[in-house]
């Protein structure tokens, strides 16, 4: 049976086979300024389809596997995570485009040949979709025979009857805009129906499997969309064809590697309703570090639908489940410069850093565990996305730090929650207090409310937040033009000739040119003189982490300017000041 990287492997062989340029993945730091996250394949290839640049490949050909995060925002996963099969907050998108070159004949004729010739799916378990319009719903352009016509020819040539294997569906499902207006096309979708039989299906079990498609059932699951852009979406609602008709397509990555390990390489489907995207060796490099670091083993269980866990087990792998998720979505982000913070797409990352290491308690971890995991992933992905590989060290001191100031407040945040709950409800008054006080995302306290049943008043929360936003835009730090303008004029006490780290204490918060800098009574950081760099670091005050891009000195006061503008750091605020050692062994 072939491996996670044998499969993705074949996908690139087979488009560079048919002269498709393989490109490595895009960073998942959006071009876009509308996206939190890089969160499709074709984001890289939008100023191509839109005419922005020139397409820089010979034919108008491109192939790869893109790493992808939907959290946070308009595409947001991460409430499921852990408690079914399938979803993740990073996973991969195979994808093959085609710029104003090949269109619906090659593209689906190539689709057929990987998914039938060379994967040898059953293809009395394959479906495709076409974009048949509902003009009641005012769905736009007309209904795309020509696909239709394609997929008839393939499905006949073994023997299947087209009216049952292709399937209508309409805007929802099968017809694609970039926006409301702009470039867009119908798609036509692969689905596979994993219903528990044999794998050779009855005409009448395929006419069954064919009424799951598109629906919710799990038992039928879309695993490859070819989107053929080919109109322009016009102001006035009309669509005109396009001058350069374009392909795009994207393949879950974790879900083919389930179906093909789950069903043993389509040899049973007797079991095939239990396939998870998480029983493949995707996962099981980290589960196995799992299981060593806390000596509790993953089992598959899953809990009821609603349910977040009845039994010791299901919670077990539950949190194998979300760890295993979020230590890839943590170190791809980091690996691609997109740190935990404050803000935005930072926020969203230490929110997701948070709610692992609140799972670790699930295993029993009291002790960092997270930042271990980082080894484990680079060996095991880092021959396809070399850039974790490079950067390892970096990501692991980030997760180490950031999973440590939490560390510090877990733990009462915790016991003062189940006091709380055991009141019946969860204010927004408290919440507000968890988040100040002990670093809690609102979103990690609402998923610990809904394991107790209960709702947090997220309404209540908001206020108090816009509320706390007011305060700290009134009490806007002291800007000066001169550095003489520092009210502080006590010499800062320079520890770092014995110490890598100290407790020390603000002293004041002053911006210098648009830049926020920090003094305090005593630090372990170079400042910079006489040639030699000013140290980098981190500030950890209470749950909260703040990195510190450089360390100057006026007189004998030193300034460690931050790299985040959102400080909430007050004078006689008490922090731990921590250089960083690599950086400083290096430019020393």
């Amino acid at each position: 049976m072939l491996s996670a990287a044998q499969i993705r492997q074949s996908f690139l062989d087979f488009f560079k086979s048919k002269q498709h340029t393989i490109v490595p993945s895009a960073s998942l730091m959006p071009d876009s300024p509308n996206l939190l996250f890089t969160n499709a394949g074709m984001n890289q290839f939008v100023p191509i389809f839109l005419g922005q640049i020139e397409c820089p490949y010979k034919p108008g050909r491109a192939a790869d596997t893109q790493k992808c995060i939907r959290a946070g925002g308009k595409h947001n996963d991460l409430d499921d995570v852990g408690l079914d099969t399938y979803h993740h907050t990073f996973f991969e998108m195979l994808g093959n485009w085609s710029f104003g070159d090949y269109f619906k004949k090659e593209a689906i004729a190539w689709a057929w040949e990987l998914i039938i010739d060379v994967w040898k799916f059953p293809a009395e378990r394959v479906y495709a979709t076409i974009y048949q319009p509902d003009k009641s719903l005012g769905d736009p352009a007309e209904r795309d025979q020509e696909a239709w016509d394609l997929w008839a020819e393939k499905f006949r040539s073994i023997g299947l009857d087209p009216d049952i294997h292709i399937v209508n569906g309409n805007k929802k499902d099968n017809f694609w805009m970039m926006g409301d207006t702009g470039p867009c096309g119908p798609c036509t979708e692969i689905h596979v129906d994993l219903t528990p039989g044999p794998v050779r299906t009855s005409v009448e079990r395929q006419k069954e499997g064919a009424l799951l498609v598109n629906g919710p059932d799990a038992r039928c699951i879309e695993i490859w969309n070819n989107v053929f852009i080919q109109y322009n979406a016009n102001p006035d609602g009309s669509f005109v064809p396009l001058p350069a008709q374009h392909v795009d397509t994207g393949m879950g990555f974790e879900r083919v590697v389930s179906i093909i390990h789950g069903t043993q390489n389509f040899t049973t489907f007797e079991h095939s309703n239990k396939i998870s995207n998480y029983d493949t060796d995707v996962f099981r490099p980290l589960f196995d570090e799992i299981e060593k670091l806390s000596g509790k083993k993953y089992t598959s269980t899953l809990p009821a639908a609603g349910s977040t866990g009845e039994t010791e087990q299901e919670k077990i792998d539950i949190a194998f489940r979300v760890i295993a998720d979020h230590i890839r979505t943590l170190s791809f982000s980091v690996t691609d410069g997109i740190t935990p913070g404050n803000n935005g797409r930072n926020y969203v990352v230490k929110s997701i850093l948070r709610r692992a290491v609140r799972y670790g308690r699930t295993l029993g971890f009291k002790d960092l565990f997270f930042y271990k995991l980082v080894d484990v992933l680079a060996a095991h992905m880092g021959d396809v996305f070399p850039e974790l590989r490079a950067r390892k060290e970096f990501v692991k001191q980030t997760l180490k730090t950031e999973e440590e100031a939490f560390n510090r407040t877990l733990d009462n945040g915790i016991a003062l929650f189940e006091s709380e709950a055991g009141k019946g409800e969860i204010s927004g008054d408290f919440a507000f207090r968890l988040k100040d006080e002990q670093g809690f995302p609102i979103e990690l306290t609402e998923l610990m409310a809904r394991e107790r049943g209960l709702k947090v008043d997220r309404e209540r929360f908001e206020v108090l937040m816009d509320e706390q936003r007011n305060r700290a835009r009134a009490a806007q730090v002291k800007s000066v033009i001169k550095l003489s303008e520092i009210e502080t004029k006590e010499p800062t006490a320079f520890l770092g000739y014995d110490a890598e780290e100290t407790e020390s204490k603000v002293l004041e918060v002053v911006t210098v040119g648009g830049k926020t800098a920090v003094i305090l009574d005593a630090t372990p950081c170079y400042a910079e003189m006489g040639g030699q760099l000013g140290d980098t670091g981190t500030l950890l005050a209470g749950a909260e982490v703040l990195a510190i891009a450089n360390t100057q000195k006026s007189g004998n006061t030193f300034l460690h300017y931050l790299a985040a503008d959102d400080v909430t750091l007050t004078p006689g605020a008490a922090v731990t000041v921590r250089i960083d050692e690599a950086r400083r062994d290096a430019i020393s």
